[in-house]
Order: structure tokens, then sequence, then C-alpha cells
């Protein structure tokens, strides 16, 4: 036990060091106008392009109400959701729907490092929330295919990488689903319905925080996190943006 722990310890070491040297030959910058940002910086963004109100924290699923970090949320009842909660990091306004486009469809997956960062360090604050798992909401196989790869989980690895906890892709999107951009809600909820599956056969009482790039009306996330509340684990979502501005008709 004593030489797996030296072993761990090591590993961290040699992690940490390499971030050290990688930060200084390229330092973190803002994310929207490239100002290099102080080392110790947890927000990827300058004082002049950040909102100081950022990060949002958690979401009501039901009202859609913005609380604080520090504790859990109980403005609404979590009845009919699997999640036990969500926080977000920002609105989906037009300056991050154009960032996260380019992330997700323009190939510019270096942008999930400095969200995944800044998502971990928003979940540390968050004191309910000590996750024992993290994984992401799968595309089907085709759709990463053609992509390359699932912004989401880029997203969720940097996340996991910086909280010291495992990453595990613990579900799989067994059919490939229509774009939920410009469906209703009634239409989003028979879209994904059971568009997943679950990889393990049993997660009782684990903390899972399931990731993602946008809630909107929430139907995927909630429809991932099912499929694994049913196996027993306890699921937290997490989300770069939230858009409110939304249709559920």
């Amino acid at each position: 036990m004593a030489s797996n722990n030296f072993s761990s310890t090591a590993v961290n070491l040699e992690q940490n060091l390499v971030d050290s040297i990688l930060q200084l030959i390229f330092p973190a910058r803002c994310l929207f106008c490239g100002t290099v940002l102080r080392t110790d910086a947890v927000k990827p963004l300058c004082p002049l392009c950040t909102d100081p109100k950022l990060p949002l924290g958690q979401i009501c699923q039901h009202c859609g109400k913005i609380n604080g970090l520090a504790r859990k949320s109980d403005c609404c009842s979590l009845t009919g959701t699997s999640l036990q909660g969500l926080i977000a990091l920002c609105y989906y306004d037009q300056r991050w729907r154009k960032l996260l486009h380019d992330l997700k469809y323009r190939g510019k997956r270096h942008l999930a490092r400095p969200l995944g960062r800044w998502l971990a360090g928003e979940i540390k604050n968050c004191s309910y929330i000590k996750p024992q798992i993290i994984t992401a909401v799968p595309l089907h196989r085709n759709r990463k295919a053609e992509r390359g790869y699932n912004q989401s989980a880029l997203i969720a690895r940097f996340t996991a990488k910086y909280l010291g906890v495992k990453y595990v892709d613990v579900l799989i999107r067994t059919r490939e689903t229509e774009s939920q951009t410009r469906l209703t809600r009634s239409a989003r909820l028979k879209n994904v319905k059971g568009a997943f599956v679950c990889r393990a056969d049993d997660l009782h009482n684990t903390r899972i925080l399931l990731i993602d790039d946008i809630f909107s009306t929430g139907t995927t996330m909630s429809e991932a996190a099912k499929v694994m509340a049913k196996k027993g684990a306890l699921v937290y979502g997490a989300v770069v943006a939230y858009n409110p501005f939304r249709s559920d008709l």
C-alpha cells in the first residue's frame, strides 16, 4: 500500500511539474481577447472580458433560479429529475455560443483545457458535490467519428484531471438522435428517450458528476442521469453554459 501511495504521489508531482513548465512556455490567455492571465487565475478570462457575476452557480432545473455555489439549492423540489443538482459557469449568450461552437464544430480542442480547469475550480467551491467519478454525456459513435471527438468528454477529462478524480465513460449512446436545437421540449423528450445505456451493473451510492457543454431544456442530461440513477448512482450535473432563452413549447 505504501508503495502505491508513493507511486501516486510521484505521478502527481510529475504532472504538476509538466503543467508548470507548460504554463511558462504557453501561458494561459483570456479566451476572448488573448491577454496573458495571472498564473493563479481560476477563470480563463481577463478582468475586461469577465462578468463579476460569473460563475452563475447552481441552476434550479424547475424554475431556472440561479443560486450560489456554497450550499445545495432547495428552492424547488427535485421530484421528477434524476439530477441531485446542477451548476453552470455562464449564460449561453452570443460570445459563449461562438466559443463553444469553435470547440464543438471547428476543431479547437485546446479550448477544453481552460474550461475544464475553470469548472474544476468551481466544483471545489461547491461543498456538497464530492464526485467519485466524472463522466460526460456521450455522442453516438457515428457523430463522434464524423466530428473526431466528443467536446463534452474533452471538458470532462480536464475537469477530472484538475480535481484529481477518475474519468470513466459510464454511458453509451445506443442510437443516433436528431439535433435538439430546433425541437420543442416535448419533441426533445421523445428524441432522447431510451438513447443511453449504462456500462456499469451497480453504482449504488456512487457520486457521479455528469458534464455537458450546454444546458437548455435539460432533457438530454436528465435522460442520461436517469439511466445511471437506476443503477443506484447519485448524479450531479455541471455545464459550461446555461441557456435560459429557450422555447419550452
